[in-house]
Order: C-alpha cells, then sequence, then structure tokens
C-alpha cells in the first residue's frame, strides 16, 4: 500500500478530474435532482443524496487504473453515493462501513471551500481543502471523518468506493446497500 496513505490515513489529489468535468457532471446531477428528487440523505437530513448515479458509476469504473497507481493495490469497485448540501449542514464524525474500505470524495462544485475534517493514526485531526475537481482518498472504514456545518449555500460532493482486491473486505465488490 502507498506509505503515505497508510500513514496518514489520506492523500490529497489535485485536480483528481478537470474543473470542467467536474462542473458538468455537479450540472448533470442538479439537472437530475430537479426532475427526479432525491431522498434526503440519513447522514445528512435535507440533504438530497442519491445511490449509483449512473455518470458517477462510469467514473468509478473509469478511475481503478489511477486508484490503482495511486493507492498501489488493486482494487474493485462497491459504489458511488452523492450529495447536494446547502447552508449550515454538517457530517457527523463516524467511520465507512466494509464497502468503503478506500474512499474518494470527490468536490464537483461550491460555493465556498469546505474543508473534510479526519483523524490521522496518530489522532490528529488534519482539514483538506477541495476544490473543483480535486478529491481525497482515504482509508473510509478505519479512518473518521466529518464535516462541521457548511457556510456557504451549495455544495455538490460525489463519494466513490472500491475495496481491495485481496482483502479482507473484497466481499462487497458492487454493493448493493444502497445506503452509505
Amino acid at each position: 500500500m502507498n506509505y503515505a496513505l497508510e500513514a496518514n490515513n489520506y492523500l490529497f489529489l489535485p485536480n483528481f478530474i478537470s474543473r470542467e468535468r467536474a462542473l458538468s457532471l455537479a450540472q448533470g446531477l442538479q439537472k437530475h435532482h430537479a426532475l427526479h428528487p432525491m431522498p434526503p440523505d440519513p447522514l445528512v437530513p435535507g440533504a438530497p443524496a442519491i445511490y449509483n448515479y449512473l455518470p458517477f458509476v462510469r467514473l468509478l469504473v473509469e478511475k481503478i487504473p489511477e486508484v490503482e497507481a495511486l493507492c498501489e493495490e488493486r482494487v474493485l469497485p462497491t459504489y458511488t453515493y452523492a450529495r447536494l448540501y446547502s447552508h449550515g449542514e454538517s457530517l457527523r464524525a463516524h467511520e465507512d462501513r466494509d464497502a468503503c474500505e478506500l474512499s474518494l470524495t470527490l468536490n464537483l462544485d461550491a460555493d465556498q471551500v469546505w474543508p473534510i475534517w479526519l483523524k490521522t493514526p496518530g489522532g490528529d485531526a488534519v482539514a483538506v481543502h477541495l476544490q473543483a475537481g480535486d478529491a481525497m482518498m482515504y482509508l473510509g472504514c478505519q479512518t473518521t471523518h466529518w464535516r462541521e456545518p457548511f457556510q456557504g449555500g451549495r455544495c455538490c460532493q460525489v463519494f466513490m468506493h472500491y475495496v481491495f482486491s485481496f482483502g479482507h473486505r473484497a466481499y462487497a465488490y458492487f454493493d448493493t446497500q444502497r445506503a452509505p
């Protein structure tokens, strides 16, 4: 496994996708929500969310070679999940379930930079600031992460989840639970 990922529980990935592609994906999700209202997320009441939105599943699969190169492990895709956040919403501190052994949070669009917080293996709290197109790769099942109340008006994030192909959570490939 990538030494920095293991040592810090995360990697910052600037320009994981282009800003233009990020904004286009955000616009597509917002149009989808306007036509087919998404249900509120159980972790962030009020924030519309969607499981395995097809454009994000395509991205999840497309990025497998890059994700493998970055984490230095073979991976299998599990699922994607996306939220549209509004002013004042937050995400409680939590660790993810087994299907999120290796996760990426990808900022698609926001009117204000909004850090995601996480704990390092040493217990330090670190804030990671993502611009449109930037991602953070993290060990979701062992990394406590959260967001403080959002001070902006809108933020669109997609979460891409994988498991290590030869790890003890590999059973969770192609997840079907439909919940974060």
